[in-house]
């Protein structure tokens, strides 16, 4: 399949990994000097509906670029538990505090052991879940948090890693020359983005404003400026994401996403997998060296077509009204309102109630076009789902004349899709958009190592990630707010 391939350079960033000792003698070489780096290392612990991770993340505070260590990546239905479950992911995997904490303990361990560190080594540990297909209400999640606390504890990671600093005396020693808590404050502020005040409007609401920062960072690594006003798609197993406006200092939330992603290729493969619980990840995996044919095999686009054509009278793509679920997420339609954020959501059905039919498609597609043509179609799906989401913010009015889009997560831009996506979104704004839009691995991680640095106030004046495009530098604009607000 070659359609849309030719005609776009997708700016794309998969950051190679490189042990704690390779990046010291990376940036002295760079500098020509032999002088000790500052450098801030965060550990993202992800619990997801699929897998659940542990990165780390190595932010040089010179120059604010972020490199990426290691992942340690575990399926979270190895955590599947026998007794205690207060929690199932949308794929029915069911799981106790302690499955949950021994899961993010031994993932934790392993990443920091392979890169050459031990867990007391990080500085900062953020935690975050995109696991709330069984929830009644966004509260819940903070069950899930907590779990992924203990585990984090179970490691060797004492609290005050985990929470923002309330002093200069909280910081390392010898990073806090870098750090200008004695000038300013955590606002809860992270990238130049204020998020919406009182409750979550979606349950899994901090990856949305993980996934905008780390692409925020992500960008400078290919020469975007993508700061605000900017429209983040976090495509992992659940939606997430956030579109926002170009206010100073502070951007507001002015969209938000959710519902299902990669559950739904996930559920096109599912009855031509032999695994318990399903996922794409493990058709590509089992397929191994016949993947890679796969990808070299011709299909025809007009069937392709068809079938997500098929796929899609299955789908749900929406502004969100009168629902407290999408997706199985949980989502707050009073509290968007009074935000004045509009939620775009996906499902398949009423709350996944069309994934079974999804199934059927996928294996129809398998036994009369063949295995590879569910590649083909999955990456048609994503590039579809993106210029429909794109379109549906754009029919709301959420989009101004230089929002930037970013995109992250296995389902939106692994295989073909990049290419596929700016085909689709080129011709929806009558423009080629090769360079206005971001595609990035590790998104949701970078976010995380981002987080940490606003909360420790380790911020580049002359790199800024805050502010809007073509701007400088906001520390002089959140001063005189915050003396405003005392």
């Amino acid at each position: 399949m070659l359609f849309g391939r030719e005609r776009h350079n997708p700016r794309v960033l998969k950051p190679q990994r490189m042990s704690y000792s390779d990046l010291h003698y990376i940036l002295r070489l760079s500098r020509g000097d032999l002088s000790l780096r500052p450098i801030f290392i965060v550990a993202s612990v992800e619990l997801g509906n699929t897998t659940t991770k542990a990165i780390l993340t190595a932010t040089d505070l010179k120059s604010g670029k972020t490199y990426v260590l290691n992942k340690t990546v575990k399926m979270t239905r190895e955590a599947k538990a026998q007794e205690g479950v207060f929690c199932q992911t949308v794929h029915a995997v069911e799981l106790s505090e302690r499955s949950i904490a021994e899961l993010v303990c031994h993932t934790l361990e392993e990443c920091a052991r392979s890169v050459g560190i031990s867990v007391a080594d990080i500085h900062f540990v953020v935690r975050s879940t995109g696991v709330t297909a069984c929830f009644s209400t966004v509260k819940e999640v903070e069950g899930v948090i907590q779990a992924l606390a203990k585990g984090c504890m179970l490691a060797g990671v004492p609290p005050r890693k985990m929470i923002s600093p309330m002093t200069i005396e909280n910081i390392p020693a010898e990073l806090r020359a870098f750090s200008r808590m004695d000038k300013t404050y955590f606002d809860g502020a992270v990238a130049g983005n204020i998020p919406p005040s009182g409750e979550p409007i979606v349950g899994n609401e901090m990856e949305g404003e993980l996934v905008t920062a780390g692409l925020k960072e992500a960008a400078k690594w290919v020469g975007v400026d993508y700061r605000n006003p900017v429209l983040s798609l976090d495509f992992g197993t659940t939606l997430a994401g956030r579109i926002t406006d170009d206010e100073l200092p502070y951007a507001h939330v002015i969209g938000s996403f959710c519902g299902l992603a990669g559950a739904i290729p996930d559920a096109l493969v599912s009855k031509v997998v032999d695994e318990n619980f399903p996922t794409m990840l493990d058709f590509q995996r089992k397929a191994g060296g016949a993947g890679a044919r796969f990808g070299r095999r011709r299909v025809k686009e007009k069937v392709v077509k068809e079938y997500v054509e098929e796929i899609f009278n299955h789908l749900v793509v929406e502004k969100v009204k009168g629902r407290t679920r999408m997706g199985g997420v949980p989502v707050n339609i009073d509290a968007a309102r009074k935000n004045n954020v509009v939620l775009i959501g996906v499902d398949a059905g009423v709350n996944r109630s069309e994934l079974p039919k999804i199934a059927e498609i996928g294996e129809e597609i398998a036994r009369s076009e063949g295995m590879h043509c569910l590649n083909a179609v999955a990456d048609e799906l994503s590039a579809c789902l993106v210029e429909r989401l794109v379109e549906i913010a754009r029919e709301e009015g959420l989009l101004m004349r230089n929002t930037k889009i970013g995109i992250t997560g296995r389902a939106g831009i692994t295989g073909r899709k990049p290419f596929l996506t700016l085909e689709k979104l080129s011709a929806l704004f009558g423009r080629k958009m090769d360079d206005e839009v971001v595609f990035a691995d590790d998104g949701l991680a970078r976010g995380a190592a981002v987080l940490g640095r606003c909360m420790h106030q380790f911020g580049t004046p002359e790199n800024p990630i805050g502010g809007v495009q073509g701007g400088g530098c906001v520390m002089g604009k959140r001063l005189k707010l915050q003396r405003k607000e005392k």
